[in-house]
Protein backbone atom coordinates (compact mmCIF):
# COMPACT_ATOMS: atom_id res chain seq x y z
CA UNK A 1 0.00 0.00 0.00
CA UNK A 2 1.35 3.47 -0.85
CA UNK A 3 2.09 5.74 2.08
CA UNK A 4 -0.31 8.58 2.85
CA UNK A 5 0.97 12.14 2.99
CA UNK A 6 0.69 11.99 6.78
CA UNK A 7 2.88 8.89 6.94
CA UNK A 8 5.42 10.51 4.59
CA UNK A 9 5.57 13.66 6.74
CA UNK A 10 6.06 11.54 9.86
CA UNK A 11 8.88 9.52 8.26
CA UNK A 12 10.64 12.64 6.96
CA UNK A 13 10.27 14.43 10.30
CA UNK A 14 11.91 11.53 12.14
CA UNK A 15 14.67 11.15 9.51
CA UNK A 16 15.48 14.86 9.96
CA UNK A 17 15.47 14.56 13.77
CA UNK A 18 12.56 16.96 14.41
CA UNK A 19 9.96 16.64 17.12
CA UNK A 20 6.39 17.56 16.20
CA UNK A 21 6.82 20.76 18.21
CA UNK A 22 10.02 21.71 16.34
CA UNK A 23 8.45 21.10 12.94
CA UNK A 24 5.37 23.05 13.95
CA UNK A 25 7.50 25.99 15.08
CA UNK A 26 9.39 26.08 11.77
CA UNK A 27 6.07 26.14 9.87
CA UNK A 28 4.27 28.56 12.18
CA UNK A 29 1.52 26.06 13.06
CA UNK A 30 0.55 24.23 16.23
CA UNK A 31 2.02 20.85 17.08
CA UNK A 32 -1.58 19.58 17.19
CA UNK A 33 -1.84 20.40 13.47
CA UNK A 34 1.29 18.36 12.75
CA UNK A 35 -0.12 15.50 14.84
CA UNK A 36 -3.35 15.56 12.82
CA UNK A 37 -1.39 15.39 9.56
CA UNK A 38 0.63 12.42 10.75
CA UNK A 39 -2.49 10.60 12.00
CA UNK A 40 -4.29 11.28 8.69
CA UNK A 41 -7.08 13.20 10.44
CA UNK A 42 -6.09 16.46 8.71
CA UNK A 43 -4.07 17.69 5.75
CA UNK A 44 -1.59 20.56 5.36
CA UNK A 45 -2.92 23.66 3.67
CA UNK A 46 -1.63 24.09 0.12
CA UNK A 47 0.42 27.08 1.32
CA UNK A 48 2.36 24.77 3.67
CA UNK A 49 3.34 22.10 1.13
CA UNK A 50 6.29 23.96 -0.42
CA UNK A 51 7.72 25.06 2.99
CA UNK A 52 7.39 21.47 4.22
CA UNK A 53 9.30 20.17 1.22
CA UNK A 54 11.97 22.85 1.74
CA UNK A 55 12.42 21.99 5.43
CA UNK A 56 12.90 18.31 4.58
CA UNK A 57 15.06 19.04 1.53
CA UNK A 58 12.83 17.10 -0.86
CA UNK A 59 10.59 17.91 -3.83
CA UNK A 60 6.86 18.33 -3.36
CA UNK A 61 6.49 15.11 -5.38
CA UNK A 62 7.99 13.23 -2.43
CA UNK A 63 5.37 14.68 -0.06
CA UNK A 64 2.61 13.64 -2.45
CA UNK A 65 4.15 10.18 -2.64
CA UNK A 66 4.56 10.40 -6.39
CA UNK A 67 8.31 10.49 -6.84
CA UNK A 68 8.50 6.98 -8.32
CA UNK A 69 5.09 6.44 -9.86
CA UNK A 70 3.61 6.51 -13.35
CA UNK A 71 2.01 9.69 -14.65
CA UNK A 72 -1.56 8.46 -14.13
CA UNK A 73 -0.76 7.24 -10.63
CA UNK A 74 0.62 10.67 -9.85
CA UNK A 75 -2.41 12.27 -11.45
CA UNK A 76 -4.81 10.31 -9.25
CA UNK A 77 -2.85 11.21 -6.12
CA UNK A 78 -2.95 14.89 -7.05
CA UNK A 79 -6.72 14.64 -7.61
CA UNK A 80 -7.26 12.77 -4.34
CA UNK A 81 -5.25 15.34 -2.41
CA UNK A 82 -7.20 18.19 -3.99
CA UNK A 83 -10.48 16.47 -3.09
CA UNK A 84 -9.34 15.84 0.46
CA UNK A 85 -8.90 19.52 1.34
CA UNK A 86 -12.33 20.63 0.12
CA UNK A 87 -14.68 21.59 2.97
CA UNK A 88 -18.35 22.19 2.26
CA UNK A 89 -19.30 25.84 2.58
CA UNK A 90 -15.69 27.07 2.60
CA UNK A 91 -14.92 28.60 -0.80
CA UNK A 92 -11.24 29.10 -0.06
CA UNK A 93 -10.69 25.34 0.32
CA UNK A 94 -12.18 24.75 -3.13
CA UNK A 95 -9.97 27.45 -4.63
CA UNK A 96 -6.96 25.80 -2.98
CA UNK A 97 -8.03 22.47 -4.49
CA UNK A 98 -8.40 24.12 -7.90
CA UNK A 99 -4.89 25.57 -7.65
CA UNK A 100 -3.49 22.15 -6.76
CA UNK A 101 -5.05 20.74 -9.93
CA UNK A 102 -3.66 23.63 -11.99
CA UNK A 103 -0.20 22.95 -10.57
CA UNK A 104 -0.64 19.30 -11.56
CA UNK A 105 -1.42 20.39 -15.11
CA UNK A 106 1.76 22.43 -15.23
CA UNK A 107 3.69 19.22 -14.73
CA UNK A 108 1.38 17.07 -16.88
CA UNK A 109 -0.32 19.51 -19.28
CA UNK A 110 -2.09 16.82 -21.31
CA UNK A 111 -3.21 14.52 -18.52
CA UNK A 112 -6.95 13.94 -18.89
CA UNK A 113 -7.42 12.70 -15.32
CA UNK A 114 -6.28 16.02 -13.85
CA UNK A 115 -7.80 18.03 -16.71
CA UNK A 116 -11.31 16.59 -16.29
CA UNK A 117 -11.29 17.05 -12.53
CA UNK A 118 -10.01 20.62 -12.90
CA UNK A 119 -12.65 21.34 -15.56
CA UNK A 120 -15.48 20.02 -13.37
CA UNK A 121 -14.34 22.07 -10.40
CA UNK A 122 -13.82 25.07 -12.66
CA UNK A 123 -17.46 25.17 -13.80
CA UNK A 124 -18.61 25.11 -10.17
CA UNK A 125 -16.40 28.10 -9.37
CA UNK A 126 -17.33 30.03 -12.51
CA UNK A 127 -21.10 30.57 -12.35
CA UNK A 128 -22.93 32.90 -9.92
CA UNK A 129 -25.96 30.59 -9.76
CA UNK A 130 -23.79 28.03 -7.98
CA UNK A 131 -24.27 29.83 -4.68
CA UNK A 132 -21.53 29.91 -2.06
CA UNK A 133 -19.02 28.10 -4.30
CA UNK A 134 -19.03 30.90 -6.90
CA UNK A 135 -15.53 32.42 -6.94
CA UNK A 136 -16.57 35.96 -7.81
CA UNK A 137 -13.10 37.54 -7.86
CA UNK A 138 -11.53 34.74 -9.93
CA UNK A 139 -14.57 33.61 -11.90
CA UNK A 140 -13.61 35.23 -15.22
CA UNK A 141 -10.09 33.79 -15.14
CA UNK A 142 -11.33 30.33 -14.13
CA UNK A 143 -14.09 30.35 -16.79
CA UNK A 144 -11.55 31.13 -19.52
CA UNK A 145 -9.30 28.27 -18.39
CA UNK A 146 -12.27 25.90 -18.08
CA UNK A 147 -13.34 26.62 -21.68
CA UNK A 148 -9.82 25.80 -22.86
CA UNK A 149 -9.85 22.55 -20.85
CA UNK A 150 -13.30 21.55 -22.11
CA UNK A 151 -12.22 21.98 -25.73
CA UNK A 152 -9.10 19.93 -25.04
CA UNK A 153 -11.19 17.11 -23.53
CA UNK A 154 -13.55 17.14 -26.53
CA UNK A 155 -10.61 16.92 -28.94
CA UNK A 156 -8.59 14.28 -27.07
CA UNK A 157 -10.81 12.07 -24.92
CA UNK A 158 -12.25 8.82 -26.24
CA UNK A 159 -14.83 8.62 -23.45
CA UNK A 160 -18.25 9.80 -24.64
CA UNK A 161 -19.34 10.69 -21.08
CA UNK A 162 -16.34 12.98 -20.59
CA UNK A 163 -16.91 14.57 -24.01
CA UNK A 164 -20.60 15.25 -23.35
CA UNK A 165 -19.76 16.59 -19.89
CA UNK A 166 -17.24 18.97 -21.49
CA UNK A 167 -19.81 20.07 -24.08
CA UNK A 168 -22.40 20.77 -21.37
CA UNK A 169 -19.84 22.85 -19.49
CA UNK A 170 -19.31 24.86 -22.66
CA UNK A 171 -23.08 25.39 -22.98
CA UNK A 172 -23.18 26.91 -19.48
CA UNK A 173 -20.07 29.03 -19.88
CA UNK A 174 -20.92 30.32 -23.36
CA UNK A 175 -24.40 31.25 -22.12
CA UNK A 176 -22.91 33.09 -19.15
CA UNK A 177 -20.77 35.05 -21.63
CA UNK A 178 -23.81 35.66 -23.88
CA UNK A 179 -22.20 33.70 -26.73
CA UNK A 180 -25.50 32.06 -27.57
CA UNK A 181 -24.54 30.85 -31.07
CA UNK A 182 -21.59 28.90 -29.63
CA UNK A 183 -23.78 27.55 -26.83
CA UNK A 184 -26.42 26.40 -29.35
CA UNK A 185 -23.78 24.67 -31.47
CA UNK A 186 -22.63 22.68 -28.42
CA UNK A 187 -26.22 21.85 -27.38
CA UNK A 188 -26.90 20.35 -30.82
CA UNK A 189 -24.30 17.65 -30.15
CA UNK A 190 -26.54 16.02 -27.52
CA UNK A 191 -29.02 13.19 -28.22
CA UNK A 192 -32.71 14.19 -28.02
CA UNK A 193 -33.79 11.09 -26.07
CA UNK A 194 -33.23 10.70 -22.35
CA UNK A 195 -32.83 6.91 -22.50
CA UNK A 196 -29.69 6.93 -24.66
CA UNK A 197 -27.55 6.03 -21.66
CA UNK A 198 -25.02 3.47 -20.49
CA UNK A 199 -27.41 1.80 -18.04
CA UNK A 200 -30.31 1.64 -20.49
CA UNK A 201 -28.16 -0.02 -23.14
CA UNK A 202 -26.55 -2.43 -20.67
CA UNK A 203 -30.07 -3.44 -19.68
CA UNK A 204 -30.77 -4.26 -23.35
CA UNK A 205 -27.68 -6.48 -23.46
CA UNK A 206 -28.75 -8.36 -20.33
CA UNK A 207 -32.34 -8.72 -21.53
CA UNK A 208 -31.05 -10.50 -24.64
CA UNK A 209 -28.85 -12.66 -22.40
CA UNK A 210 -31.94 -13.59 -20.34
CA UNK A 211 -30.24 -12.12 -17.27
CA UNK A 212 -33.32 -10.46 -15.81
CA UNK A 213 -31.80 -9.77 -12.41
CA UNK A 214 -28.88 -7.81 -13.89
CA UNK A 215 -31.20 -6.05 -16.34
CA UNK A 216 -33.34 -4.90 -13.40
CA UNK A 217 -30.27 -3.50 -11.64
CA UNK A 218 -29.28 -1.46 -14.67
CA UNK A 219 -32.83 -0.20 -15.21
CA UNK A 220 -33.25 0.81 -11.57
CA UNK A 221 -29.97 2.71 -11.77
CA UNK A 222 -31.11 4.38 -14.98
CA UNK A 223 -34.40 5.44 -13.38
CA UNK A 224 -32.45 6.73 -10.38
CA UNK A 225 -30.46 9.02 -12.67
CA UNK A 226 -33.64 9.89 -14.57
CA UNK A 227 -35.25 11.10 -11.34
CA UNK A 228 -32.22 13.33 -10.72
CA UNK A 229 -32.57 14.73 -14.23
CA UNK A 230 -36.32 15.19 -13.71
CA UNK A 231 -35.68 17.16 -10.52
CA UNK A 232 -33.21 19.39 -12.32
CA UNK A 233 -35.65 20.06 -15.16
CA UNK A 234 -38.49 20.67 -12.68
CA UNK A 235 -36.42 23.30 -10.87
CA UNK A 236 -35.55 25.00 -14.15
CA UNK A 237 -39.11 24.82 -15.48
CA UNK A 238 -40.48 26.23 -12.24
CA UNK A 239 -37.94 29.05 -12.38
CA UNK A 240 -38.87 29.76 -16.00
CA UNK A 241 -42.58 30.09 -15.09
CA UNK A 242 -41.73 32.15 -12.00
CA UNK A 243 -39.53 34.55 -13.95
CA UNK A 244 -42.32 34.89 -16.52
CA UNK A 245 -44.74 35.91 -13.75
CA UNK A 246 -46.67 32.62 -13.94
CA UNK A 247 -46.43 31.90 -10.22
CA UNK A 248 -49.34 29.45 -10.05
CA UNK A 249 -47.79 27.37 -12.86
CA UNK A 250 -44.47 27.34 -11.03
CA UNK A 251 -46.20 26.12 -7.85
CA UNK A 252 -48.03 23.38 -9.78
CA UNK A 253 -44.77 22.17 -11.33
CA UNK A 254 -43.02 21.85 -7.95
CA UNK A 255 -46.02 20.28 -6.19
CA UNK A 256 -46.48 17.76 -9.02
CA UNK A 257 -42.84 16.69 -8.76
CA UNK A 258 -43.18 16.04 -5.04
CA UNK A 259 -46.35 14.02 -5.65
CA UNK A 260 -44.44 11.84 -8.14
CA UNK A 261 -41.60 11.29 -5.67
CA UNK A 262 -44.04 10.47 -2.85
CA UNK A 263 -45.75 7.83 -5.03
CA UNK A 264 -42.43 6.19 -5.91
CA UNK A 265 -41.03 6.16 -2.38
CA UNK A 266 -44.24 6.14 -0.27
CA UNK A 267 -43.20 6.47 3.41
CA UNK A 268 -39.50 5.87 2.81
CA UNK A 269 -36.76 8.48 3.04
CA UNK A 270 -34.90 8.50 -0.28
CA UNK A 271 -31.55 10.11 -0.77
CA UNK A 272 -32.18 13.72 -1.76
CA UNK A 273 -33.25 14.33 -5.34
CA UNK A 274 -34.72 17.70 -4.49
CA UNK A 275 -31.60 19.40 -3.14
CA UNK A 276 -28.80 21.27 -4.83
CA UNK A 277 -27.02 24.46 -3.84
CA UNK A 278 -28.38 26.58 -6.68
CA UNK A 279 -32.05 25.81 -6.02
CA UNK A 280 -33.71 23.39 -3.60
CA UNK A 281 -37.17 22.76 -5.11
CA UNK A 282 -38.86 23.14 -1.71
CA UNK A 283 -37.27 26.57 -1.26
CA UNK A 284 -38.22 27.53 -4.81
CA UNK A 285 -41.78 26.50 -3.96
CA UNK A 286 -41.64 28.62 -0.79
CA UNK A 287 -40.43 31.61 -2.82
CA UNK A 288 -43.34 31.23 -5.24
CA UNK A 289 -45.88 31.01 -2.39
CA UNK A 290 -44.37 34.11 -0.74
CA UNK A 291 -44.72 36.03 -4.00
CA UNK A 292 -48.50 35.43 -4.06
CA UNK A 293 -48.85 36.15 -0.32
CA UNK A 294 -49.31 32.55 0.87
CA UNK A 295 -47.05 32.80 3.92
CA UNK A 296 -48.32 29.66 5.69
CA UNK A 297 -47.84 27.50 2.59
CA UNK A 298 -44.38 28.99 2.08
CA UNK A 299 -43.51 28.04 5.65
CA UNK A 300 -44.83 24.52 5.04
CA UNK A 301 -42.41 24.15 2.11
CA UNK A 302 -39.45 25.38 4.17
CA UNK A 303 -40.37 22.95 6.96
CA UNK A 304 -40.50 20.05 4.49
CA UNK A 305 -37.09 20.98 3.14
CA UNK A 306 -35.49 21.05 6.58
CA UNK A 307 -37.41 18.22 8.26
CA UNK A 308 -36.68 15.97 5.30
CA UNK A 309 -33.01 16.24 6.14
CA UNK A 310 -33.63 15.95 9.87
CA UNK A 311 -35.47 12.66 9.26
CA UNK A 312 -32.64 11.48 7.04
CA UNK A 313 -30.11 12.52 9.69
CA UNK A 314 -31.93 10.47 12.31
CA UNK A 315 -31.72 7.30 10.17
CA UNK A 316 -27.91 7.40 10.03
CA UNK A 317 -25.74 4.67 11.38
CA UNK A 318 -22.17 5.83 11.63
CA UNK A 319 -20.87 8.81 9.68
CA UNK A 320 -22.31 8.24 6.20
CA UNK A 321 -25.79 8.44 4.70
CA UNK A 322 -27.84 5.28 4.28
CA UNK A 323 -27.23 3.33 1.07
CA UNK A 324 -29.79 3.15 -1.72
CA UNK A 325 -30.23 -0.58 -1.07
CA UNK A 326 -32.23 0.33 2.05
CA UNK A 327 -34.98 1.68 -0.21
CA UNK A 328 -37.80 -0.82 -0.73
CA UNK A 329 -39.47 0.75 -3.77
CA UNK A 330 -39.01 -1.67 -6.72
CA UNK A 331 -38.62 1.34 -9.03
CA UNK A 332 -35.11 2.01 -7.69
CA UNK A 333 -34.55 -0.81 -5.19
CA UNK A 334 -32.03 -2.77 -7.29
CA UNK A 335 -29.91 0.26 -8.16
CA UNK A 336 -26.15 -0.11 -7.97
CA UNK A 337 -25.56 3.59 -7.34
CA UNK A 338 -24.04 4.59 -4.03
CA UNK A 339 -24.61 8.12 -2.79
CA UNK A 340 -22.56 9.19 0.20
CA UNK A 341 -23.14 12.27 2.32
CA UNK A 342 -21.06 12.79 5.48
CA UNK A 343 -23.25 13.30 8.52
CA UNK A 344 -21.17 16.29 9.63
CA UNK A 345 -22.20 18.17 6.48
CA UNK A 346 -25.95 17.99 7.24
CA UNK A 347 -25.95 20.88 9.73
CA UNK A 348 -23.99 23.11 7.35
CA UNK A 349 -26.41 22.37 4.51
CA UNK A 350 -29.44 23.17 6.65
CA UNK A 351 -28.01 26.42 8.00
CA UNK A 352 -27.20 27.41 4.43
CA UNK A 353 -30.79 26.66 3.38
CA UNK A 354 -32.25 28.76 6.16
CA UNK A 355 -30.01 31.69 5.28
CA UNK A 356 -31.19 31.90 1.65
CA UNK A 357 -32.34 35.40 0.66
CA UNK A 358 -35.49 34.04 -1.01
CA UNK A 359 -37.05 32.99 2.29
CA UNK A 360 -35.84 35.70 4.67
CA UNK A 361 -39.35 37.18 4.74
CA UNK A 362 -40.12 34.22 7.03
CA UNK A 363 -37.20 34.58 9.42
CA UNK A 364 -39.28 36.07 12.25
CA UNK A 365 -42.03 33.45 11.99
CA UNK A 366 -42.32 31.26 15.11
CA UNK A 367 -42.11 28.07 13.05
CA UNK A 368 -39.00 29.37 11.26
CA UNK A 369 -37.27 30.15 14.55
CA UNK A 370 -38.20 26.70 15.87
CA UNK A 371 -36.62 25.11 12.77
CA UNK A 372 -33.48 27.16 13.23
CA UNK A 373 -33.30 26.05 16.86
CA UNK A 374 -33.61 22.36 15.85
CA UNK A 375 -30.79 22.71 13.32
CA UNK A 376 -28.50 24.58 15.72
CA UNK A 377 -28.97 21.79 18.28
CA UNK A 378 -27.93 19.00 15.92
CA UNK A 379 -24.95 17.21 17.39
Amino acid sequence: MPLSMGQIIKDLRKKNGFTQEELAERLGVTYQAVSKWENDTGMPDISQVVPLASIFGVSTDVLFGIANTTENEEAWRIVQYANSIEKYGELETYLNAYDILLDGLKKYPNNLIIMINCMNLGISLSLPENGWIYAKERAKEIASETIRQANFVIANSKNITDILSARQILVFLYCSQQKFDLASNEAKNFPPRADLTLYSNMAIVNEYMNNSKRAATYLCSNIDYTLQALENDVARLGKAYYNDGKYSDAITVYETFFEVISVIFKDEIPLPYHDFDSGDCYLLLAEAYLTIGETAKAMNAVEKSVMYYIDLYNTYEGEKVIHRSNIKSPVVRETELITSLPKEIIKQILLYKLSKDEIQALNQETRFLELLDIVNNLS
